[in-house]
């Protein structure tokens, strides 16, 4: 039984030390970054502008809520009942123009029944109720109810401008001059990726200087 131990601890040693290297092989393989130093640093600032929205709460009484509630409706929103009262008065109006023509002229057939249609719409919309929310209070009038709401209005604010400090360096890179430009002062030196790009590059260099 020991004899059969000892020949498996050489291959648990194996295997234990294949997993401890193979993961330290995957770094040790990755490219490491590259230190160059700052050949020049120049400031220079991004102007930005922004324009914030204002928001605003209003109190509105019921009556405005509901005035502008009926503003924002269409003519056929507002009157299609009265619509109904003026094609009802077209078809009485038929007959009743037939009289008309039997009695005098034919000519009066097309205003009589026009005028019938119109009587029937304007009637209609005479008889309608009327929201009383619609009416605006008259000054001393007793008011038993009166309800308030709050609401919010938005609308853009004042432009608002800034200006952003960034630095603009100079590197030499595979040997060109190249500029990125960057949020902080790097100092001496500047860290590089593997495409000769300053790790914390905030934007794209616009050229590029050849030696």
């Amino acid at each position: 039984m020991l004899f059969l131990n000892a020949q498996r601890w050489p291959v648990t040693l194996a295997l234990a030390s294949a997993i401890f290297v193979a993961p330290h092989n995957a770094c040790w393989s990755a490219p490491p970054l590259q230190g160059v130093p700052v050949l020049s640093v120049t400031s220079e600032s991004i102007k930005a502008n922004d324009r914030p929205e204002i928001c605003t709460p209003t109190i509105l009484t019921a009556q405005q809520i509901a005035q502008r509630e009926e503003d924002s409706k269409t003519w056929m929103q507002k009157n299609w009942i009265p619509v109904l009262g003026g094609v009802a008065g077209l078809a009485i109006g038929i007959p009743i123009s037939n009289y008309v023509a039997s009695v005098t002229s034919t000519a009066l057939v097309v205003p009589t029944v026009l005028i019938v249609g119109g009587a029937g719409f304007f009637l209609t919309k005479m008889l309608m109720p009327v929201n009383p929310l619609l009416t605006p209070p008259k000054p001393g009038s007793f008011l038993a109810e009166q309800n308030f709401y709050f609401e919010t209005t938005c609308k853009p604010g004042p432009v608002k401008y800034q200006e952003i400090p960034h630095y603009r360096i100079t590197y030499r890179f595979n040997g060109k001059v190249q500029s990125a430009l960057v949020k902080y002062d790097p100092g001496e030196r500047i860290t590089l990726n593997a495409q000769g790009r300053p790790i914390n590059e905030i934007a794209a260099a616009d050229n590029n200087k050849k030696n």
